[in-house]
């Protein structure tokens, strides 16, 4: 539960440049960028370039679900071993707060197919780290 109203932390989390701030495990691990690259409103189709501090490359996603200020489906597009993975963030309104969840669907290819059991729990430990991230600089009014 996040102590903020829908709409406050839809806004934060669908402003691309915000990305960096909040999704970050560890200190200095995590995303360093991310940009939408298509043309208009951010929607099904829309695609979002992002650079990780594990990945020298830009890692591609494009957003398959779209309901502005419920719910937002990224699919990682870029070839790698989580080509596929898909992550959907909700939101719901309970009596002015937030409640965020966040649900992904681990693909793991080739060779890392192998060792995808093994990585669960480093992406469980990111995922709690970024939401924590997310409550703490909202709930604080500290957005960077």
């Amino acid at each position: 539960m996040i102590d903020r109203p829908v709409e406050e932390v839809w806004n934060f989390i669908n402003d691309w440049s915000n990305a960096p701030k909040w999704n970050t495990w560890r200190g200095t691990r995590g995303l360093i960028e991310a940009k939408v690259t298509s043309e208009g409103q951010s929607g099904v189709g829309t695609i979002i370039q992002s650079r990780w501090s594990t990945r020298p490359n830009l890692a591609t996603s494009r957003i398959t679900e779209y309901q502005p200020g419920r719910k937002l489906t990224l699919e990682v597009t870029s070839p790698g071993m989580i080509k596929g993975t898909t992550e959907s963030l909700d939101l719901e309104n309970i009596e002015g707060r937030t409640k965020f969840n966040s649900a992904w669907e681990l693909k793991f290819n080739g060779f890392f197919g192998l060792l995808g059991p093994f990585q669960v729990g480093r992406f469980r430990g990111f995922n709690e780290a970024r939401i924590s991230n997310l409550k703490r600089m909202l709930e604080s009014g500290s957005k960077s």
